[in-house]
């Protein structure tokens, strides 16, 4: 999901990465060329020689570390694998030289239609404070490898050892990009902020010139975001960080995190949603949201919360996220009943100062889901829709549920006045029933809950307790 998804069974947004890996990545050492007419007929001299893989051809004839590792990257058993090392190696590199690069090797005679089946492209794009641009893009494609790196102005000292201490960390991001479940960004958020303006990582697998998965991320001082598009499913996470203020400790971040997670597991057993689709969405939601950008908190603070209210409210930035997967058809005499799962969750926060210690703080968190799915009319019975009369025996189910928590704070005169939380989940759930093929029943069951808590008197009991 979703920035190439682990692929191992089949494509994810998230189409997993490992997945298309073992199904699609041709091995580097295979040589598509065809068989020689004298290779057909039996008994032949020729058709006893062994076949030799024919010989490399390079960009530029060297003897550098990355020309080197490109050697021993492109006899790898994949085309992804052959990227491994070969992120950090090109920031390590303009750490000791800023100029630009560019290398590739291929064979003499690859199959150029056979190249073009298969893509992956890595690119890294890094503005710096001065708005020097840094681009660094790697490409493995059926019998070729290539790296680029280029600036578009001169890097001083500085610029070029944070561009190293990046290293590690986009390697680790390559390398989280083969499982989505594992994605990691953790060493791109850690950037320099007084030298890098902002990081911007884009990965693509092709197949046959058409996009299979585009996954994209991105950091800055003021936003988050990672998304992850693909043929099975799509998943966007977008963070604000320009109201640092609401963000708690890290313990108050945890439980934030933990207490969307488990509601995200929720609902994803709730719409049967695609177990690949739901992995890769929490392990974006948590990268993105969950390291506290503490290096440039202190100086961008316009509020000062108290130790009260951040134990009132979530304790993570605002967001927007969401998921889907690509509808399915899967009963055959029934084409219009369609599987499908789309999910969206946000938050957003307000502070209103109205002077003399009035003040009052508003969050508002929201979940939409919508989802259709087949199950069986009993658990012990499997679910195998064909076109026979005797398959078709199974619930055909509509959800749709809104969600919503607001919190709302208010100070008279520096004193905590009032505290409050409103749940309110508005759903309706449409049942259809069939046996043999005949429906035998249909119904709709809404359902609406509302729960109000208030947080002042909480607080205060737990307070003196």
């Amino acid at each position: 999901m979703s920035i190439i998804s682990s692929l191992s069974n089949r494509v994810i947004p998230v189409l997993p990465v490992t997945e298309v890996r073992e199904q699609l990545a041709v091995p580097a050492t295979e040589d598509p060329a065809p068989q020689s007419a004298a290779a057909a007929v039996g008994g032949s001299l020729q058709s006893m020689q062994p076949h030799l893989p024919s010989p490399l051809i390079w960009k530029t004839k060297s003897s550098d570390p990355i020309t080197s590792l490109m050697t021993v990257n492109y006899t790898s058993s994949s085309l992804f694998n052959r990227f491994d090392g070969l992120g950090a190696a090109a920031l390590q590199r303009l750490g000791g030289d800023p100029g630009d690069f560019s290398q590739s090797v291929s064979r003499s005679n690859a199959d150029i239609a056979g190249a073009a089946l298969t893509t992956y492209q890595i690119t890294l794009n890094v503005t710096m404070a001065d708005n020097t641009k840094v681009k660094v893009k790697l490409e493995s494609s059926g019998d070729s490898l290539a790296l680029q790196i280029s600036s578009n102005g001169k890097l001083n000292v500085a610029e070029r050892a944070a561009l190293s201490r990046l290293a590690d960390g986009f390697q680790k991001a390559i390398d989280g990009m083969a499982d989505s479940s594992k994605l990691d960004f953790s060493g791109l958020l850690q950037y320099d902020h007084t030298l890098l303006s902002s990081i911007d990582l884009e990965a693509k697998f092709q197949r046959g010139g058409m996009a299979v998965q585009t996954q994209t991320f991105h950091a800055d001082d003021t936003a988050r975001s990672f998304h992850s598009e693909g043929q099975d499913a799509n998943v966007n996470v977008a963070v604000d960080l320009s109201q640092l203020a609401f963000i708690g400790n890290a313990q108050q971040r945890k439980a934030g995190i933990d207490a969307y997670l488990k509601q995200f597991d929720a609902a994803g057993i709730h719409g049967h949603a695609n177990a690949g689709t739901l992995d890769t969405f929490k392990a974006a939601f948590t990268q993105m949201i969950g390291e506290a950008p503490e290096t440039v908190t202190i100086s961008k603070r316009p509020v000062n919360l108290t130790a009260t209210d951040h134990a009132l409210l979530a304790g993570l930035p605002d967001f927007s996220a969401s998921m889907s997967d690509t509808p399915v058809a899967s009963n055959p005499m029934r084409q219009n009943e369609v599987d499908t799962f789309s999910y969206q969750v946000s938050q957003d926060t307000s502070f209103s100062d109205h002077g003399d210690g009035n003040r009052s703080i508003s969050q508002k968190q929201h979940a939409h889901m919508e989802a259709s799915f087949h199950e069986p009319l009993s658990a012990d019975t499997r679910l195998a829709l064909d076109n026979s009369r005797e398959s078709q025996n199974y619930y055909f189910k509509r959800i749709s549920e809104d969600s919503v928590s607001d919190t709302e704070i208010g100070y008279n005169n520096g004193i905590l006045a009032r505290a409050s939380n409103e749940q309110r989940v508005v759903s309706s759930t449409q049942i259809l029933k069939y046996v043999m093929g005949m429906l035998t029943e249909e119904k709709t069951i809404p359902e609406v809950s509302d729960v109000k808590r208030d947080l002042l008197r909480d607080y205060l009991l737990q307070s003196h307790t």
